[in-house]
């Protein structure tokens, strides 16, 4: 679909540390958007001072008409963070390895031609973003999954160079490193409702389902459904964790009495102690409470 008249802009945000041959890349996208009615796309890299939210910023203030990311999850977040709330929409150029929000849009990842393909051939539609508070600090938006424990443990744990050599696995064989570390008590409200509590090994607040390898994590969960998914995992041992696993490769929700599943618009955990978080797949910091919420509708995106 190409933009209303034949001068729509365009602005790729892009993280250099992804990119290998900038020049290639804006050869491609000019052909593409050409093709398509659109301006040549102007080019944003960010910086160690700007992870990209102000080069957003900027972009909206400028007048664009959608603005693209190529990067990473931690790049994708802070451009969206900067849409939220605005007319101008998001097209996401998945370059990592986790491509969260790119898979769960159903878009090309680590394929810059068909991804920009997609996201000008696509049509626009509004999303929610979730908002997550740890502690004190400030109030900040998730594209799709944040959590506390286990999860943040093994993406802290994550080598490198072993990402970079295998991909998404990696992830899986950091968390089998971690398994044996000991779980937390938690006390979790649900919308205001009585709270309840348990003890577990993590609980993540998920926006959308999908994760790296085809796993549905909450297959009934969808990214405008005016919800958050929140899941309380409590296995133990080597059959805990077995009988976790083939829940998560055979999507057998309903009714597992280690995994515990309420959605949400709101909840508020509190920890014993303080444990990891992570934000769509980057590990934050120590934490014992994470405030959760549902921003409805809050991203126009393109896909």
């Amino acid at each position: 679909m190409a933009p209303s008249t034949s001068t729509g802009r365009l602005v790729i945000i892009y993280n250099p540390h992804k990119v290998d041959d900038i020049d290639s890349l804006e050869h491609t996208a000019e052909a593409l958007c050409a093709a398509r009615g659109w301006r040549h796309p102007e080019w944003m890299a960010t910086t160690a001072e700007d992870h990209g939210c102000g080069k957003a910023r900027d972009a909206v203030a400028s007048g664009v008409d959608l603005v693209c990311v190529l990067g990473g999850d931690g790049t994708v977040r802070e451009v969206a963070s900067a849409l939220a709330r605005t007319d101008v929409a998001l097209g996401v150029l998945g370059l990592g390895t986790g491509n969260l929000l790119a898979r769960n849009l159903g878009l090309p990842h680590n394929d810059f031609t068909a991804s920009l393909a997609a996201v000008l051939d696509g049509s626009e539609r509004r999303v929610d973003l979730g908002r997550v508070r740890f502690d004190e600090g400030p109030e900040r938006c998730f594209t799709v999954i944040v959590g506390m424990g286990l999860d943040a443990e093994a993406l802290a744990g994550t080598e490198p160079r072993t990402k970079d050599r295998i991909g998404w696995p990696a992830y899986i064989l950091a968390g089998l490193s971690v398994l044996a570390q000991r779980g937390f008590s938690v006390e979790t409200t649900v919308e205001g409702k009585r709270p309840f509590t348990s003890r577990c090994r993590m609980v993540l607040a998920c926006n959308c389902g999908l994760l790296p390898g085809g796993i549905e994590l909450v297959p009934e969960a969808q990214i405008d459904d005016g919800h958050l998914d929140l899941m309380t995992f409590s296995p133990s041992g080597l059959v805990g964790w077995a009988a976790a696993t083939l829940w998560a490769v055979t999507a057998r929700r309903r009714g597992h009495r280690i995994i515990r599943h309420d959605p949400s618009r709101t909840c508020l955990v509190r920890a014993d102690r303080p444990v990891l978080t992570e934000i769509d797949g980057d590990p934050v910091a120590r934490a014992t409470t994470m405030r959760v919420r549902v921003d409805v509708g809050a991203l126009l995106v393109r896909a």
